[in-house]
């Protein structure tokens, strides 16, 4: 396994500079992810050049690269077509600056966030626009030589893993392949309680389509009704050990990467994957 870090770089790419580069690299990690806040179409291929060529200088690669979008589930096509072609800028700029893939959200009909729940997100229409969409947005990645990999989460409509199966099989497409973050399917106490039994299913069902995974934990809170939280890796229910199993016999040399932390605990965070993976006898590239 390869390891990475996605809370590091800046959503301006202009500031990335060496230190921040040293920095990464001190923790140990090859590859990062990167989030762009602003318009694709505002970041100058120069500034994709400088910042690789930062990176590289210490031995990291941009894997991973978001980016920000209207819903491309959404039921106004004017809408839905703004955020496929936002996302295939995204794509076109990913190929400028190197990255190795694009993370795709299937976003959320909730006008509150691209996250939030909302009933209508599970419905057999906005799947269908779903795909749609997804197609379109393969057209990108064939014309830009770079895929995409679909990030989930229970209150999306790729919210289990038969679901993010059928999507797949239906844009039927190279190009799309998937993220592997267990936590986010996580939908009841009792899946945090078998989380074997999910990364079970999770493999069973998209193993031909993982191209990456996301490194977290997950706990249940003692608080009414249910609440379900992320923790730092190490500190929660997850089964790292089928977890890291399954992922290093898919893709060796595929990036695990830690997110969702403050830098702060990103050090105790990398300390307990390392710990982990040579327990299990995982090479760490």
């Amino acid at each position: 396994m390869s390891l990475g870090v996605t809370v590091l770089i800046p959503v301006d790419l202009s500031v990335i500079n060496e230190r921040l580069a040293r920095k990464i690299a001190e923790l140990c990690f090859t590859g990062v992810g990167a989030h762009l806040a602003g318009d694709p179409d505002n970041v100058l291929a120069e500034t994709c050049r400088r910042t690789s060529a930062i990176l590289e200088q210490q031995g990291i690669r941009v894997v991973q690269f978001w980016g920000m979008y209207d819903p491309i589930i959404s039921t106004d096509e004017m809408v839905r077509r703004a955020g496929v072609h936002r996302a295939q800028e995204i794509i076109r700029l990913a190929s400028q600056l190197g990255a190795a893939m694009v993370g795709i959200r299937p976003t959320s009909l909730n006008p509150e966030f691209t996250w939030w729940p909302y009933p209508d997100n599970y419905l057999p229409a906005t799947e269908t626009r779903l795909i749609r969409s997804l197609r379109e947005i393969a057209s990108a990645c064939e014309a830009h030589g770079v895929p995409i990999a679909l990030e989930c989460h229970v209150t999306t409509k790729l919210d289990s893993p038969k679901t993010v199966r059928r999507v797949l099989e239906a844009v039927d497409s190279p190009w799309v392949k998937v993220n592997l973050d267990p936590v986010i399917f996580v939908d009841s106490i009792t899946t945090t309680y078998q989380t074997a039994a999910l990364l079970t299913e999770l493999f069973e069902e998209l193993a031909p389509y993982i191209a990456s995974a996301h490194i977290k934990d997950v706990y249940v809170e003692n608080r009414h009704v249910v609440h379900i939280s992320e923790i730092i890796p190490g500190d929660g229910l997850l089964d790292f050990d089928a977890f890291f199993t399954g992922f290093e016999a898919l893709l060796p040399d595929g990036y695990g990467f830690i997110e969702h932390l403050p830098e702060s605990q990103i050090p105790q965070a990398a300390a307990f994957v390392r710990m982990k993976l040579r327990q299990l006898g995982i090479s760490i590239h």
